[in-house]
């Protein structure tokens, strides 16, 4: 793939990212803007049962401005891939803008339509850089990526240097930016939610997935359990590519990592393995040969952060009691109460009213990513990466007038005007860090159940409600 520091129209792209799990992504890829091809007026505008309000703002006839989507639709078998059904996301963004005032581009009060290309990355890493490319080159300002923790780093690298880097995530040059959460505060919350809820268990051993995607996580569990007055006895690795980890390869890294006597463990894996761990967990508990077993073994505490939830009724009655009782899940999350995303529902269900009813956060990332980039554009008034890079934050973070989903032609007048707006997203708060990570989404605690359904039992680090008010002053001005 070519390098983002190379001096091309590759080297001007901004990348949105939506977590490591699965990815969401904008990219500003021209040197130039993309400028409308006429400049009609209101008047010559003027048609029957249009909105007099979107007739003075938006311009159906202007070039498009065409943000890509390189998304995970097929597994490399030509299988659909689980993440496709949140490209509907980025259609939902471009209905809402094209609804309203469209994309700004230039000084003036008219916007321009949005566009959508769609390319498939095939959940493979070298696809996806490809697909970036053909984007580009297909004339894409900007690229909106779903995919895996194997699909992302082709998109954004821009060397054979990790991407990682403990504590953080993308280095980006401002260039990249993240609509959920980074693994490693999902670690540190992890950490958190184990020494605030058992905090007589002091020592911890550390399961985790020996990825790239997962180390972020295993680094924050690590320096935040610690941090908070923990010990970490040990750590161990396994992987989930191939064939994976088997339960007897689980049950020796498990009598390693507990010869310490540990009283709870902390870790990340994925369903199939979560599976196969509490399995070795319950044959080691259960094994009258282990003569040697640490004292803790039978009663440790498990919480895990990563995305578990599933149903596990198929696994035994011994391995699903102690997921019961012993497990706890903690992942990203939404707050269903959240005014930002009831007005995302409400505005999804009146687009497609046969939508998704099982949710994910992923739906609302991709979502926000589509947004805070048509935002970003529309506030620096041209397609050019760095002058976009320089609006990412300013359009996302406080201080600023508060948007939230729904509110396009609020945030467009806002911005065309010069004013400062904060976007609330669907999933959270979109406030991104120096590194283009965004801070702040809420976390939620998952307990598997007696049927073996994984349910939300409450909401961890959620922040204050944002205030969606209406635009009564885009209201006062149409009359």
């Amino acid at each position: 793939m070519t390098s983002l520091s190379r001096r091309s129209s590759m080297s001007r792209r901004i990348v949105g990212l939506g977590i490591a799990a699965l990815t969401f992504a904008a990219v500003a890829c021209k040197d130039g803007a993309v400028a409308p091809t006429s400049s009609l007026t209101p008047a010559a505008m003027n048609r029957a049962g249009i909105p007099g309000w979107r007739l003075k703002c938006f311009n159906a006839t202007a070039t498009p401005v065409t943000f890509g989507a390189n998304w995970g639709l097929t597994t490399a078998s030509g299988a659909p891939d689980v993440i496709a059904p949140t490209l509907e996301q980025v259609e939902l963004a471009r209905f809402e803008i094209n609804s309203s005032c469209g994309v700004r581009i230039g000084s003036g009060t008219v916007g321009s339509p949005l566009a959508v290309a769609v390319r498939d990355n095939q959940g493979s890493a070298a696809r996806s850089a490809a697909v970036t490319q053909e984007l580009i080159d297909a004339g894409a300002v900007a690229v909106v990526g779903g995919g895996s923790s194997v699909t992302a780093p082709p998109v954004v690298i821009k060397s054979a240097t990790p991407v990682y880097g403990a504590g953080r995530c993308w280095n980006n040059r401002g260039l990249v930016f993240r609509t959920r959460d980074t693994g490693y505060r999902l670690g540190e919350l992890g950490a958190r939610y184990a020494r605030e809820t058992y905090p007589a268990l002091t020592t911890a051993a550390i399961v985790y997935r020996d990825d790239e995607g997962a180390r972020p996580t295993r680094d924050g569990l690590r320096d935040k359990f610690v941090a908070l007055g923990g010990t970490v006895l040990a750590e161990a690795g396994h992987t989930i590519v191939g064939p994976g980890t088997s339960v007897a390869t689980f049950k020796t890294l498990l009598r390693t990592v507990t010869a310490g006597n540990p009283s709870i463990i902390l870790g990340g894996t994925n369903t199939v393995h979560l599976r196969r761990f509490i399995q070795a967990y319950v044959e080691l508990r259960d094994d009258p040969t282990w003569t040697t077993r640490p004292a803790s073994f039978s009663t440790l505490k498990f919480v895990w952060s990563a995305t578990l939830a599933d149903n596990y009724s198929d696994v035994g009655p011994t391995a699903l009691a102690v997921l019961i009782n012993q497990n706890t899940i903690t992942t990203s999350a939404w707050d269903p109460n959240s005014i930002a995303f009831q007005r995302w529902l409400a505005l999804y269900r009146s687009y497609n009213p046969n939508g998704q009813s099982q949710l994910s956060g992923f739906y609302m990332a991709a979502y926000d990513a589509a947004i805070v980039m048509a935002l970003a554009v529309t506030a620096a008034g041209t397609t050019d990466g760095p002058a976009v890079a320089a609006k990412i934050r300013e359009v996302a973070n406080p201080p600023g007038v508060v948007v939230c989903p729904g509110q396009w032609r609020k945030a467009f007048r806002l911005l065309a005007k010069g004013k400062d707006i904060n976007y609330e997203g669907a999933l959270g708060p979109v406030d991104l860090d120096e590194r283009g990570n965004a801070t702040g989404i809420a976390f939620g605690i998952y307990k598997v159940q007696p049927d073996g359904s994984t349910a939300l039992v409450s909401i961890f680090g959620a922040g204050p409600q944002p205030a969606c008010e209406d635009d009564d002053e885009g209201d006062a001005e149409d009359e």
